[in-house]
């Protein structure tokens, strides 16, 4: 993504709004004054018929084309925070697995499983939005996760189902941390992009071939047509990126899910485990 985008992703969305708002009351206004005074209205008239007809069909392939590029960011988006509760949701039940452990194993098991969750807030988070990549640190932590069942050695048939129920787990988190990591740096591909980009430009040119006697008339209705495609480009652009922006998904989850760590561990573990 240029950087110039990037940085316009990271201010208020009010402010973005506002920039298209205006763009699509100057740069309209400007282009009916020019397509006037290049071709004035006598010369224009006795077209509109052809101009309407295929202004609908151009205008109904774009309009599905833009349509099916935001449905597709955003069912990624929404699919994206799935994966994040899913994973706190995985982190939290491998806790109460721990409690059946004994007693060294447990504790190692919770002081990574917070450290994991800590990291995640303050280290991989800003990782992903920035270059969408794991963060060494948490990478670390969660390997100490994995190391640590190497040597569970379940002493009991309680221990052994339990074990089970951990591996699962384990393997669940890998995946919803790979699909996570993956999401953050994926991005519409850039050949829908050019076609979006390219196709925006006739779509919004197309109201000035129509002859209208009245100035501010043809102005309202090539502005309503650029904002209406330039809000549709943002909600693509800012729902590409789950994680930066303003559009963004926030750690809350994991936040909460310390929240509810530093309960338990107030909590004593024959108690926890119910």
């Amino acid at each position: 993504m240029p950087a110039w985008i990037d940085t316009a992703l990271q201010w208020p969305l009010s402010v973005n709004v506002s920039i298209i708002v205006i763009l699509s009351v100057a740069v309209p206004w400007a282009a009916v004054r020019l397509t006037r005074r290049l071709a004035p209205q006598p010369r224009r008239e006795g077209g509109d018929e052809l101009v309407g007809f295929t202004y609908g069909v151009y205008g109904l392939i774009y309009g599905v084309l833009l349509a099916f590029v935001i449905v597709i960011t955003w069912e990624r988006f929404a699919e994206t925070e799935k994966l994040v509760m899913h994973e706190t949701a995985l982190l939290s039940e491998l806790w109460r697995d721990s409690l059946v452990a004994r007693p060294f194993i447990r504790e190692d098991v919770q002081k990574n499983l917070v450290a994991y969750a800590t990291s995640v807030v303050e280290d991989e988070w800003p990782s992903m939005a920035a270059e969408g990549r794991a963060h060494p640190r948490t990478e670390q932590i969660y390997e100490n996760l994995w190391a640590i069942t190497y040597h569970f050695a379940p002493q009991t048939k309680l221990q052994e189902a339990y074990m089970a129920e951990y591996l699962a787990r384990m393997n669940d988190l890998s995946a919803a941390r790979r699909m996570r990591i993956l999401h953050s740096r994926m991005e519409v591909s850039g050949v829908l992009w050019l076609v979006l980009v390219i196709g925006a430009v006739p779509a919004v040119a197309y109201p000035l071939l129509f002859s209208c006697r009245q100035q501010w008339i043809q102005v309202m209705v090539a502005g309503s047509v650029m904002m209406i495609v330039m809000l549709g480009l943002l909600v693509t652009v800012s729902l590409q990126h789950p994680f930066s922006g303003t559009v963004a998904i926030e750690p809350e989850a994991f936040r909460q899910l310390l929240q509810s760590f530093d309960t338990r561990m107030h909590v004593p573990p024959a108690a926890g485990a119910g």
